[in-house]
């Protein structure tokens, strides 16, 4: 059998389904430490797959702070849900097209899993905010643990 893979590396890939656990009544104190811990280390990813979608959400959460920098809360809201939060779910659709058979580099489907779950579970800006730290914490927690593929 021809695998680059060590018996040792193989036991400690992930397997099964994700749990995923970005959850929005979670204290931000757990939710970019702890449960962004526990969550690297369900995942894997290679860098271009990351850049892609992390890159995507980034750009997003950057549109949305350039454009809501000052505003009062309900039109943050505002502009959240008319001119992010469709684009943000749109990604969902990104996500399935990236795990289809026969992809050229296929997106792993843990990782597919932790994006669109995580996605679907953000309601508001506030939320969208906080998921996108989450993922960032997530990001940092899979690079220190080396679950970023080259």
């Amino acid at each position: 059998m021809n695998d680059r893979h060590s018996p040792r590396q193989r036991s400690r890939r992930p397997s099964g389904p994700v749990e995923v656990l970005f959850d929005p009544a979670k204290p931000d104190t757990e939710l970019f430490d702890t449960l962004a811990e526990k969550q690297a280390e369900q995942l894997e990813v290679n860098s271009s797959q990351l850049r892609r979608f992390f890159g995507e959400i980034k750009d997003l959460y950057r549109r949305f702070n350039a454009l809501a920098s000052g505003e009062a809360e309900q039109r943050r809201q505002e502009i959240y849900s008319t001119q992010i939060e469709p684009r943000f779910k749109m990604v969902r659709s990104k996500v399935a097209y990236a795990t289809r058979a026969g992809g050229q580099t296929k997106l792993p489907e843990r990782f597919a899993e932790f994006l669109k779950t995580g996605i679907q579970r953000v309601g508001n800006q506030e939320e969208f905010v906080r998921f996108i730290m989450h993922v960032e914490a997530v990001v940092g927690f899979m690079y220190g643990k080396g679950k970023v593929k080259q």
